[in-house]
């Protein structure tokens, strides 16, 4: 099956502490996949390196078979959605409704 993200030895380090150190990721297509744990764990952080918003400390990134660089980012981040942090979102619609809206704002397919 391929893996649409695939990550060895991610890490990131801020002020001499580790906050997220050697992850392995292998997501494959088609799957969900969270992140859950405490403050301070290092969920959006890691979620930033994958985005190419934080530079890891260590290790390497792969979206969609493309190595996560600065050469690629801008083509991989044109094939992928993200938030992070602060949902943008109505509050008073379903997340179908929010979808849709979405999905007719970029002018995309109804069925991909």
């Amino acid at each position: 099956m391929e893996m649409i993200i695939r990550t060895q030895r991610l890490s990131k380090e801020y002020n001499k502490i580790f906050r997220v150190k050697d992850i392995d990721l292998r997501v494959p297509q088609g799957a969900v996949y969270g992140f859950l744990g405490p403050n301070g764990a290092g969920k959006s952080t890691t979620l930033k390196m994958l985005l190419g918003l934080a530079k890891p400390t260590q290790g390497n990134i792969n979206i969609l078979g493309k190595e996560l660089n600065e050469k690629n980012r801008i083509s991989i981040l044109k094939d992928i959605g993200s938030l992070i942090e602060s949902p943008s979102y109505y509050g008073h619609l379903t997340g179908l409704e929010n979808m849709t809206i979405m999905q007719r704002l970029l002018d995309l397919p109804k069925k991909m």
